[in-house]
């Protein structure tokens, strides 16, 4: 008899990052502690969202035993990385987005799409038109394959601090920047863009490629 195919685990958003470091600077950048994308969703259910592991299971579409070997085994990750001083890096799994994903690599944009109808509306990045995107799907599922802005030699931006306001990198929607509340885990209610810190050294480099 076959083994039962393994469910994919459901997630809604991504997450608004791709990693953590440590703050000390005192660590080794080979050695990483990988957090998939589950286990990530599993701590934000249980442990910021504060569902129980059964409703945190049916979030995810899975049993409830499973979730609790998910969360289990992303608890003890996260204690490496704590005790070894490691960096924690988000990445690969066995997850379906409730919609589809894209990430331009070239501006660093993260959208969606929910309608796949037209196929060259996907073609290329919203904001800076560059055909140098990946979905997410594909990138989260490819063995190997890292889906973060600047995983690949790519530009990275540091923090932007408090205060301000929350910017789309399309329309210039804003709106106040909440402490406690990353820009990048809200959307643009116009565009479905992930917001940027309006005025952040990565709000400047996608002015610069709208140019």
């Amino acid at each position: 008899m076959s083994p039962r195919p393994k469910r994919k685990r459901t997630i809604k958003i991504p997450p608004a990052v791709t990693g953590f470091v440590p703050e000390s600077g005192d660590f080794d950048p080979n050695e990483k502690v990988v957090l998939c994308f589950e286990e990530f969703e599993s701590v934000k259910l249980s442990d910021y969202d504060l569902l129980t592991h059964l409703e945190a299971s049916k979030e995810m579409g899975i049993s409830r035993p499973t979730f609790t070997r998910i969360y289990d085994s992303a608890r003890k990750k996260i204690a490496k990385a704590f005790v070894e001083n490691r960096r924690i890096t988000i990445e690969g799994g066995d997850v379906d987005f409730e919609e589809h994903w894209y990430r331009c690599m070239d501006c660093g944009t993260v959208y969606k799409q929910g309608d796949l109808e037209h196929a060259e509306e996907e073609a290329h990045c919203p904001v800076c038109q560059s055909k140098n995107i990946i979905p997410l799907q594909k990138a989260v599922n490819s063995p190997g394959r890292q889906w973060g802005f600047g995983r690949h030699g790519g530009k990275r931006f540091g923090g932007a601090g408090a205060g301000g306001f929350c910017i789309c990198p399309k329309c210039d929607y804003r709106e106040p920047h909440v402490s406690g509340t990353p820009c990048s885990a809200q959307l643009c209610p116009h565009c479905n863009i992930r917001l940027i810190r309006e005025g952040s050294e990565h709000h400047r480099f996608v002015l610069k490629k709208r140019r």
